[in-house]
């Protein structure tokens, strides 16, 4: 058989006709990946659809939004969060926000300001391990169109008590969780300045990178956490003792939290602001407190004197139900050597309150809440005033024990709490479950006038056998 040949002329004009048309300086454009047919939903549809059982996607249906923290930074993984317009609630603009987990890491693929259309079939509606509805299972490069980049989402401007907004609708729920958000004139608490946002294990450690959680406060002596990976880019930068912005991701994680979306999301330029305060009005139960976590609240100072364990973050009430409801599931500062190790039985810890204004030896009016868990007949927590604290030493004969100011400390038998059901009542005469009644205190001041308050708990040093008594604490005011 002969093979068949082209004449040169033939082959000369297909190669002048090649080389003519790729110097053509308007390039044709990319192929396009096409947006599946299928339903649309908008973020809301999902968070009313959702009734505490996972939905899995059988069939094609559109979701469309707005990348609003992407894995740029290494603060999340295998993680992104979008938002759109199909919010009720005017305090977040009306935008919708969801967090979308995806089977690998999308870095380099998905970045903030994309506009994506996202194919769920497959993918799993269902809730974190902390608390927050989420798409799941995705994969991304099956299931994301790009359909416009290089947007700009701006983050809500939000004080931290907004954060906890929380409505009992369906749907509702943290209304700021997965919101971008942006945290003006905070600080991080004292005791974290100077320390690494994260721990990144450089190599040849072996052991992995540690995620952290930091402690944001602001003036009001609001706090939160602020959640930061070992593998984040910025994870071995020290935090400054300043004060300024952040920028992050509102998500709930038992409680509502921060993740910090990049490093040139935390603008701290501005003077630490250490604030001497004149009353003080502390409702503790706040996001900032973790269930077995050391308390790091704003302005507050907590020390184990003896044995290693403070007060930490209590839980108490019930746990989350349909639509995220926290019903009575709430946190207070705790105090309780439970969790001792066999080497740590006794424990002597002090949760110390910021700076206090003693208009020039004048004093102040003082009540507090108290609950009891697990109790004895002897009295574990006592309270003190000194006008020479430093900030970090206790020197116990510098403090002054007021404790018979209040009477109603526990164990006082109307203080007890049982089967898990927390009562807390002020401790100053009066036992009342609601009302405060100050009682005037007037330590001797220094030369500044300020004095500190502190809450002192002793387990097995006085009382041989408290193993396991709790104390938490309810609210403060100060006049």
């Amino acid at each position: 058989m002969k093979l068949k040949t082209f004449p040169i002329l033939v082959v000369a004009l297909l190669l002048g006709a090649t080389l003519f048309f790729s110097c053509k300086k308007t390039p044709a454009a990319p192929p396009t990946q096409s947006i599946a047919m299928g339903p649309a939903v908008t973020i809301q549809q999902l968070r009313n659809m959702y009734n505490g059982i996972n939905i899995k996607f059988t069939s094609n249906t559109i979701l469309h939004g707005v990348v609003t923290c992407d894995e740029a930074s290494g603060n999340l993984y295998k993680q992104v969060y979008i938002r759109d317009y199909s919010g009720t609630f005017a305090a977040t603009n009306y935008y919708g926000a969801m967090s979308l987990h995806f089977l690998s890491g999308t870095s380099g693929f998905l970045t903030v300001g994309d506009s994506i259309a996202i194919n769920l079939n497959g993918s799993l509606l269902d809730k974190s391990g902390g608390g927050a509805l989420q798409i799941d299972s995705l994969i991304a490069i099956d299931q994301i169109v790009h359909l416009k980049s290089g947007l700009n989402p701006q983050p809500l401007v939000v004080i931290m008590p907004q954060l906890n907004t929380y409505s009992n609708t369906i749907g509702g729920g943290f209304i700021y969780d997965g919101q971008l958000v942006k945290l003006n004139n905070v600080e991080f608490v004292s005791s974290e300045l100077g320390t690494t946002y994260a721990i990144y294990q450089a190599p040849p450690v072996i052991a992995p990178p540690q995620n952290v959680n930091k402690y944001l406060g602001d003036s009001l002596r609001n706090t939160i956490v602020a959640y930061n990976s070992g593998y984040a880019n910025f994870a071995t930068e020290p935090i400054p003792s300043n004060r300024g912005s952040i920028i992050g991701v509102a998500n709930l994680y038992t409680t509502m939290q921060l993740t910090i979306r990049s490093f040139a999301d935390i603008n701290l330029n501005n003077p630490y602001q250490s604030i001497v305060y004149d009353t003080i009005t502390q409702n503790f139960s706040c996001a900032g407190l973790a269930s077995k976590s050391p308390i790091l609240l704003t302005g507050w100072t907590n020390i184990a004197y003896k044995g290693s364990l403070t007060w930490q973050g209590s839980q108490y009430g019930n746990p989350f139900s349909l639509y995220g409801n926290p019903l009575n599931w709430k946190y207070a500062p705790g105090a309780s050597n439970y969790y001792h190790s066999p080497s740590d039985v006794e424990n002597d810890m002090w949760l110390i309150s910021p700076p206090i204004n003693g208009h020039n030896g004048t004093g102040r009016l003082l009540d507090f809440s108290l609950a009891e868990q697990y109790g004895t007949a002897t009295r574990l927590v006592s309270v003190l005033v000194s006008n020479s604290f430093d900030g970090t030493h206790i020197i116990p004969s510098e403090w002054a024990d007021i404790s018979s100011l209040f009477p109603n400390i526990p164990p006082t038998t109307a203080n007890q709490s049982n089967n898990g059901t927390v009562s807390f009542k002020y401790t100053h005469p009066g036992n009342s479950l609601f009302t405060p009644s100050p009682v005037h205190i007037s330590p001797s001041l220094n030369a500044n006038g300020n004095f500190y308050i502190a809450f002192r708990y002793q387990s097995n040093i006085n009382s041989p056998d408290s193993t396991g008594v709790t104390y938490l604490l309810g609210t403060l005011v100060l006049k």
